[in-house]
């Protein structure tokens, strides 16, 4: 009877493991093997097996490099900005008054929108002529920093960023408004009693017992770093003169172009970079999670 009670529970995993089979496992396995062929719409049904031979052009084509640079240089500066403005953004609301309800609530909204949508909503603050962040800048007196945000090639990535930043900060808010709220407050009357001050706190009794919260936030903005699509898309798609250029949008460009075995490769070198990234910093983090 205990053994078939076992049984009988496996058979719930049933549905769920055939729709990972079905809309995970499938097709990116099926899209692995083209990876090796030479697929495209100009001989769609007559493919053959090419070997490397699209890694080989993918790693001496330019715009790959390009692409490359600007994911790994996206993923760096939002995982930071929103890393550390989350944490900073909760340590200010983490008392329950109402006040911080509201500022909670209202840093949370932008997570709940499209990404396209905030692209258009960026492109207006970033429109060099009646943009409301150039408008703002000509009316403090600092008209020489009003830029071409999102046409000239020298801000364009950073304008990008700083659009997912603010969108995605109040995410990590969430996280580590858990963390802090789950800390025991033995810790804090302990480190009052021996005369700690607030920031000796904050670093010797929050940022320690924090790490998990921050490996979550990491591997979460590492992962949407470099799966970066829409928020370029949305405002440049690609340009200017591919500038701003991301393995999402480069992908997506080739196989728009109907080049199907070779955007697999560009998908392969993403899925690989990004699982390598991922796992090294979960290895580093989870050793210095603490247990409390």
């Amino acid at each position: 009877m205990r053994n078939t009670k076992k049984i009988y529970s496996l058979w719930f995993m049933v549905p769920a493991l055939l729709l990972y089979l079905i809309f995970f496992i499938i097709p990116n396995s099926a899209g692995i093997g083209l990876a090796f062929t030479d697929w495209n719409v100009h001989y769609f049904d007559d493919f053959r097996f090419v070997g490397l031979e699209n890694f080989r052009k993918l790693f001496s084509e330019r715009v790959f490099w390009t692409a490359f640079t600007n994911t790994i240089f996206f993923s760096v500066v939002t995982v930071i900005g929103k890393c550390i403005l989350g944490f900073v953004m909760a340590l200010l609301v983490t008392k329950g008054t109402k006040f911080n309800a509201y500022i909670r609530t209202i840093t949370f909204l932008p997570v709940m929108i499209s990404g396209i949508v905030v692209s258009i909503i960026f492109i207006s603050i970033y429109n060099p002529d009646t943009g409301i962040l150039n408008e703002f800048l000509r009316n403090i007196g600092l008209e020489s920093l009003a830029k071409q945000w999102l046409v000239d090639s020298k801000y364009a990535m950073g304008a990008i960023a700083a659009m997912d930043i603010w969108q995605w900060t109040g995410f990590n808010m969430v996280i580590f408004l858990a963390g802090m709220q789950s800390i025991p407050s033995d810790y804090y009357e302990a480190a009052k009693i021996d005369g700690a001050s607030k920031f000796q706190e904050i670093r010797y009794i929050m940022v320690p017992l924090l790490v998990q919260s921050f490996t979550v936030t990491f591997i979460f903005s590492i992962i949407s770093g470099f799966k970066v699509f829409a928020q370029v898309y949305g405002t440049t798609n690609g340009g200017p003169a591919d500038a701003t250029q991301v393995m999402g949008t480069f992908l997506f460009k080739n196989f728009s172009d109907g080049y199907y075995g070779y955007s697999a490769a560009v998908g392969v070198v993403f899925l690989l970079m990004t699982t390598l990234v991922a796992l090294i910093f979960l290895g580093i983090l989870r050793k210095k999670e603490v247990e409390y």
